[in-house]
């Protein structure tokens, strides 16, 4: 088969290929790339098949994040590199787990039940709004405000600044979508231009901590003592990186998990039928099932794809990786093989057990956000599951132009209330 530039964002503008991928896995599940003149890279190695992902996810010393950074583009300087390098989910242990025993503390099971409330208000909020006008795009006016303002309220940012920390999330998480960037600024100076405010934020925090709300206090009296007995603490630098890849990761995970599952249940209604007749058994209280949530993780898979680069020479599949290789792991085809999952292109609200790698499957870089993004997943299909009867389309649905996330710029719907 033919092979497709997996770098050009707009392939993605019909959605991610998986008839693609799934040739891939039964033929060529290390595949070599080529990479477009234009792009300045030699090409990568794309690993397509489950367990090869785990696997590699799990193997930092072969498969490193720090040495070129997670993005599927090379760094367009050594300027560019560094910065990378210093983000949260660009690094390697040791740095990676001494960052992850700093925040840790702050996305414990129990501090972030404390904002399941602010999810459920949100999603009301949203609902209300869809049904009250009947019609709506439920991307912008629904799975956005979930993806953005409960990791934005979590982190104390003000209200009146939500909007522009919404605007360079947006613009960072999907700079080459031309909606969202029209000046199509490089994604680095995005990122120095919020990390200058996030910077901010956290020196206020740090001279006044009882002052601010959630858990930007947690992470600036967090601590950890070195073996030679002093204290390690993270810097203001440090922590404002963090708090713009956990804000950015949220709206570019969350939302489009949300937008994708409103998607199948306009495509099924009687999957949204079912899951009436579920809620209506388990009474007033009831939450969507824990089993939908990983689903649609899985089937949406929002973050298509990690780039990694080899650290030696070794062999994959019967294929020679050199060391300074790309590698490309797949998370969209690992989610849809069918070694691992029965009929894969189906969601499947009852799927279990469900190994999807989502939020990284398993390793040092599994998501720290993902107890998070799993509330507000579930908040938000509860409330529109107990409040919406069916969906319909009400215009033609807009996919994004991006190669590392996937999912709709815009879905009009139609909603109807029970």
């Amino acid at each position: 088969m033919d092979r497709l530039d997996l770098m050009d964002p707009d392939l993605f503008r019909s959605g991610v290929p998986y008839d693609y991928f799934a040739w891939l896995r039964r033929h060529d599940p290390v595949a070599w790339h080529d990479e477009p003149a234009e792009t300045g890279g030699r090409g990568y190695w794309l690993v397509t098949r489950h367990d090869d992902v785990v696997a590699a996810n799990r193997d930092w010393q072969t498969y490193s994040n720090a040495l070129r950074g997670s993005s599927l583009e090379d760094p367009r300087s050594d300027e560019e590199l560094a910065f990378r390098q210093r983000i949260f989910v660009n690094q390697d242990p040791d740095d990676h787990t001494r960052t992850r025993r700093l925040v840790s503390p702050a996305f414990t099971p129990g501090r972030v039940r404390q904002f399941a409330g602010l999810a459920r208000d949100v999603a009301r909020r949203t609902v209300d709004r869809l049904l009250d006008e009947g019609r709506g795009d439920f991307h912008d006016g629904c799975a956005t405000p979930m993806g953005f303002e409960v990791p934005a309220a979590m982190f104390g940012i003000p209200a009146d600044d939500h909007d522009r920390m919404l605007e360079w999330s947006l613009m960072i998480s999907l700079a080459q979508e031309p909606e969202l960037n029209p000046s199509g600024k490089p994604r680095p100076e995005i990122q120095m231009v919020a990390v200058d405010y996030a910077r901010e934020l956290f020196a206020r925090v740090r001279r006044d901590p009882d002052a601010h709300p959630g858990i930007a206090a947690d992470l600036v009296r967090s601590e950890i003592v070195r073996p030679d007995g002093t204290v390690d603490r993270m810097t203001d630098d440090e922590l404002a990186l963090f708090v713009l890849v956990t804000v950015v990761g949220g709206v570019g995970t969350v939302a489009h998990t949300l937008s994708e599952a409103v998607s199948a249940f306009v495509e099924r209604p009687q999957l949204l039928d079912e899951l009436h007749r579920v809620l209506e058994l388990g009474g007033p209280d009831a939450e969507c099932p824990a089993t939908l949530v990983e689903e649609c993780v899985r089937w949406a898979s929002p973050a298509m794809n990690f780039r990694r680069t080899a650290t030696v020479d070794h062999e994959l599949r019967g294929q020679q990786i050199k060391a300074g290789d790309k590698v490309v792991l797949s998370f969209s085809s690992a989610n849809r093989d069918e070694r691992v999952f029965a009929d894969p292109d189906r969601l499947d609200p009852w799927r279990s057990p469900n190994d999807h790698v989502g939020f990284g499957g398993g390793g040092p870089h599994f998501c720290i956000g993902a107890q998070v993004g799993r509330m507000e997943v579930r908040s938000m299909l509860t409330e529109v599951v107990r409040r919406v009867a069916r969906f319909e389309l009400d215009g033609d649905p807009v996919r994004l132009r991006a190669n590392q996330f996937a999912g709709f710029l815009h879905y009009p719907v139609r909603a109807v209330a029970r």
